[in-house]
């Protein structure tokens, strides 16, 4: 018994290191392409909409991969699946910064949106797997916040990358991201019972009752996919994520371009903009989580609809600040970040509640999936409200999208978990 003590002492921390590392290298080769848009536009001459087209390319297969990687997921060694897309990604970056013809870019773009899709479903497998649902609010958002830090990297990194080329901007992530891979093959490993371990119920003594589910059937025929398909809390946060998506991809694809033609900031400066962004938007992740799992009792639909309201007011405020000045800009963005992080974690953390951890990655697939259509609308529908409308018209799109994801959030308010596991466990942590 001792020796195993000390096996998930140690491999419960690696399972949250390696993820947190891993995907935040992976989103060195997602949002890299924000601080690009603007030296592409100016070197290859691109509209607005032919922009948002290669955004959007990436949107569709990262939202279908989510969805159908999520089910994978659930059955496969989530090990292979990180560091198999976080390869492939990089290789797919290093080609896309290779070229410069329209369509050719808009595939490949669309191509990294699949490899990028295996990251995440493979982390939710682990985290569901060596902790206890009592534990998700606060684990998933130490989690959540490797994307925010590989975010603000690049964000930091990418604006002074561009000046070297925007080709740089993708080149250097790709290196960064075949290395991780190696890293991440050596580091992770499989969830506890498939490497001789007692699940995290029997292992802690605080046994939750699970879902009869069968996994073996034929993959779109699963218990696991009709169980979340018959949920009708999880399409409820599947339509809030859909709208938060369209907010948080309007601010970080279209803040540097925004801000440096109609705000008058540099480029180089917005990307200190968006680190900023970023950064406070990890307090915020690690609050919501807190307040979630503590004040709510595992609830997490008072949180998300809270954290939207307030972002819509936010939103406001970007249209509002007067051209040029940087500081009150930090602080706005930095607003936007803290209550863009807390609901765009509690998503995943309040579907694998809702669907147990045997089908954890499926669900946060499903809702994820959801994320990324509303992802697809913002590239393309924020591009050509700024091109029609102009940016009064982008924005007003962009803040009525929070106030709809609000209001569904706001519909799994009293909603209790399906299986007592988050709701009449101890809420004690398990002993490090």
């Amino acid at each position: 018994m001792k020796k195993i003590t000390l096996n998930y002492k140690t491999l419960r921390n690696r399972a949250l290191i390696g993820a947190f590392i891993g995907y935040a290298i992976y989103y060195f080769c997602r949002v890299n392409i924000s601080m690009a848009l603007p030296a592409m536009q100016a070197e290859l001459g691109f509209s607005k909409i032919q922009l948002g087209l290669i955004v959007s390319g990436l949107q569709i297969a990262y939202g279908i991969g989510k969805f159908l990687n999520g089910v994978i997921a659930d059955r496969t060694n989530p090990r292979f699946i990180m560091a198999s897309g976080l390869l492939l990604s990089g290789l797919a970056n290093l080609f896309f910064g290779l070229n410069t013809t329209l369509w050719i870019l808009v595939v490949t773009w669309g191509a990294n949106g699949w490899f990028q899709s295996m990251g995440f479903p493979a982390g939710a497998r682990l985290l569901s797997h060596w902790y206890l649902p009592t534990e998700y609010g606060r684990i998933w958002s130490i989690f959540g916040c490797s994307h925010q830090i590989g975010a603000a990297i690049i964000y930091l990194a990418g604006g002074y990358l561009v000046l070297l080329g925007w080709q740089y901007a993708f080149i250097v992530p790709s290196v960064l991201a075949i290395l991780g891979s190696f890293f991440l093959f050596y580091y992770l490993t499989d969830v506890p019972e498939k490497i001789g371990l007692p699940s995290i119920e029997e292992y802690s003594g605080k046994n939750a009752i699970e879902p009869v589910i069968n996994a073996e059937k034929n993959i779109f025929k699963s218990d696991l996919v009709r169980y979340v398909l018959t949920n009708r809390a999880i399409w409820f946060v599947g339509f809030g994520n859909m709208f938060l998506y369209i907010v948080r991809y309007g601010i970080t694809v279209w803040t540097p371009l925004f801000i440096s033609t109609y705000k008058g900031i540099e480029v180089t400066k917005a990307g200190w903009v968006l680190a900023i962004f970023e950064l406070v938007g990890v307090l915020g992740m690690l609050l919501a989580g807190y307040i979630s799992d503590r004040t709510f009792n595992a609830r997490r639909g008072p949180v998300m609809s809270i954290y939207m309201f307030f972002l819509s007011l936010c939103i406001l405020l970007i249209w509002i600040a007067p051209f040029g000045n940087l500081l009150l800009l930090f602080t706005i963005l930095g607003m936007c970040g803290f209550l863009v992080y807390g609901p765009l974690m509690l998503v995943s953390v309040a579907a694998a509640t809702f669907s147990g951890k045997k089908a954890a990655a499926t669900a946060s697939g499903f809702t994820g999936f959801w994320g990324y259509v509303g992802a697809t609308i913002s590239g393309v529908g924020v591009g050509a409200a700024a091109q029609y409308y102009g940016w009064k018209g982008a924005f007003i799109f962009i803040l009525l999208s929070g106030i709809l994801s609000a209001c569904f959030f706001a519909l799994t308010w009293k909603s209790d978990p399906p299986f007592p596991s988050a709701n009449q466990l101890n809420t004690s942590d398990v002993s490090e």
